[in-house]
């Protein structure tokens, strides 16, 4: 089994990756991946929210704290993605 940190490690990794590949991009995407991925994003933090309130002892100090970041990060990432859904040209 995985431990929180390593799944919050993880979850980071693939949102900032997801995140750094699309600024990079200049061609714009189909509207169906902007909705897919802001669906990644929430659901993410959403299931670290959940663990963070469910399993509270599993998390140590440190831990806890990244864990928030994971999810400042996603709801930041479907907000920018959001928005580039909603002012696509």
């Amino acid at each position: 089994m995985i431990p929180p940190i390593g799944m919050a490690i993880a979850a980071m990794t693939v949102m900032l990756w997801i995140i750094w590949s699309d600024i990079l991009r200049t061609r714009r995407r189909m509207p169906v991946l902007y909705a897919l991925r802001i669906a990644l994003f929430l659901i993410v933090s959403g299931i670290m929210v959940l663990n963070l309130v469910r399993y509270p002892n599993y998390f140590s100090g440190g831990a806890r704290i990244f864990a928030m970041l994971v999810v400042l990060v996603g709801v930041a990432g479907a907000i920018h993605f959001g928005r580039k859904l909603v002012l696509r040209h």
